[in-house]
């Protein structure tokens, strides 16, 4: 089931979709995915449930101000351009390397948590590529990323073919 979580919210803030998801040879238990714009996660309260933060944006010195909690248990932090083909010079692509360093994270994290929230910086193409991809990874559909945003597709094959390989 996906729907918005936070429809209260003004659109101009927040990207945010929620997904749930199960699958076999994970965890059985049903985990969320949320999808944030940088200014969303930024003002937002902290998830109150054990979670893990995989945080994007487009340059290793930018660093997004996450809220913590106690269910905080981790936070991925990377720097990509949002780009699906070329990027001009000195600005860095989503590579295997990129991917590897998800597909790492989520099943070190997956058996202690409830939730992931994938952020970047619109909140619109390069987190909804990787939520679009986790949850295809469990054995769902991931359709609802696809009507609702825009995944950047570079990412979104990177990371299914590093979770396949996984």
């Amino acid at each position: 089931m996906v729907y918005d979580g936070l429809t209260a919210c003004s659109s101009t803030l927040v990207s945010a979709c929620l997904w749930s998801w199960g699958a076999p040879g994970f965890d059985s238990a049903m985990k969320d995915v949320f999808v944030y714009s940088r200014p969303a996660i930024e003002r937002l309260p902290p998830h109150d449930v054990p979670h893990v933060v995989i945080s994007i944006t487009s340059a290793p010195d930018d660093v997004a101000r996450v809220p913590r909690s106690s269910a905080l248990r981790a936070i991925l932090r990377l720097s990509f351009a949002d780009a699906d083909v070329d990027a001009p010079a000195g600005l860095v692509l989503f590579d295997d390397a990129h991917a590897r360093s998800i597909v790492e994270f989520v099943r070190a994290h997956e058996p202690d948590i409830e939730r992931i929230v994938v952020h970047c910086d619109a909140g619109m193409s390069r987190s909804p590529a990787v939520a679009a991809a986790i949850t295809r990874s469990m054995g769902e559909d991931d359709d609802a990323w696809f009507k609702r945003y825009r995944p950047n597709m570079r990412v979104y094959r990177r990371l299914l073919e590093a979770f396949e390989r996984a």
